[in-house]
């Protein structure tokens, strides 16, 4: 684990330095800009392979927390297939690391996953990753966010506050829940008594419950798609701070591998599927287009 932390952090200097330091770039822009784009057309049979690892995915979430992350794909592939002429095959893997060393091989043509799984791994394997669409979760959002948690009972009120304290954050595989939360803890000048780090949801809520910390930063969703909710309620917390959004889940492609003019195509199939046409089994409106996100990984100053 330690070492594939450090692989991590490496890819994610390497994607610092092509944000100029930290600065937004249009260039690293990871939405597919579709100007001037013409959609390929449906009368050739569109081979798309896809690794998949969603929060809300029934073969990849927690078994526990299925009354929520329920959400099937088989519905989606057959009507693209039918009404598109488009064969989306997806590989599903339950586990994010075995996931992100399938990945840099190359033998598939996207992914469909929290965008900075696939985004981290981009700079170190030379991988041109687009966003496609974004992913709608049940709850209708969009949007991403890490939030800083304390216990109900906590003195600690705001995060500053919290100077001094000791902070259970995630690993540097998890924007929203180490690099966003790092760089406003930095902007604000707040100073860890100790910070240690979790790989998990779980892990962090864990550690909160405990009191082996007085601060844990986690994604928002982990009362609502977690295993978190077996040891816990939200009422048992309190947020006293939240990073910037991002996009939750998003349909991503390798822009070697897929041409423009297919990654168009399949774009307007999968809107075509959504919102009223959503399949039932996709638990929400389905895709949307891809929201303008430029991470820029955390680099201590």
């Amino acid at each position: 684990m330690k070492f594939r932390n450090l692989l991590v952090i490496a890819a994610a200097l390497v994607f610092a330095v092509s944000c100029n330091n930290g600065e937004k770039k249009a260039s690293n822009e990871t939405a597919f800009n579709s100007k001037g784009v013409v959609a390929s057309d449906n009368s050739k049979l569109l081979t798309i392979k896809l690794a998949l690892h969603e929060p809300y995915a029934k073969k990849t979430a927690c078994a526990c927390v299925h009354n929520v992350a329920a959400r099937e794909y088989e519905e989606l592939q057959a009507k693209l297939k039918a009404e598109f002429n488009i064969d989306l095959q997806i590989e599903y893997f339950v586990e994010t690391y075995d996931m992100e060393d399938e990945l840099p091989k190359r033998n598939l043509d996207g992914v469909i996953c929290k965008p900075w799984t696939a985004f981290m791994l981009a700079p170190k394997h030379n991988i041109n990753y687009k966003r496609i669409a974004d992913i709608m979760d049940p709850f209708g959002k969009q949007w991403l966010t890490g939030q800083y948690l304390v216990l109900k009972e906590s003195d600690i009120k705001t995060l500053a506050d919290a100077k001094g304290k000791t902070f259970c954050i995630g690993q540097p595989d998890a924007y929203e829940k180490y690099h966003s939360p790092k760089a406003i803890m930095d902007a604000e000048n707040i100073v860890p008594g100790k910070e240690y780090q979790k790989a998990s949801c779980l892990e962090i809520i864990n550690e909160l419950v405990d009191k082996k910390c007085d601060v844990g930063v986690v994604s928002d969703y982990v009362m609502c798609a977690s295993c978190a909710v077996d040891i816990a309620s939200p009422e048992d917390f309190r947020m006293i701070k939240e990073t910037e959004t991002m996009p939750l889940t998003s349909l991503i492609l390798d822009m070697d591998k897929v041409t423009k003019e297919d990654a168009l195509r399949l774009q307007k199939a999968l809107l075509a599927c959504s919102g009223k046409n959503a399949p039932e089994s996709m638990l929400s409106d389905g895709f949307v287009l891809p929201a303008k996100w430029v991470p820029v990984p955390y680099v201590k100053k």
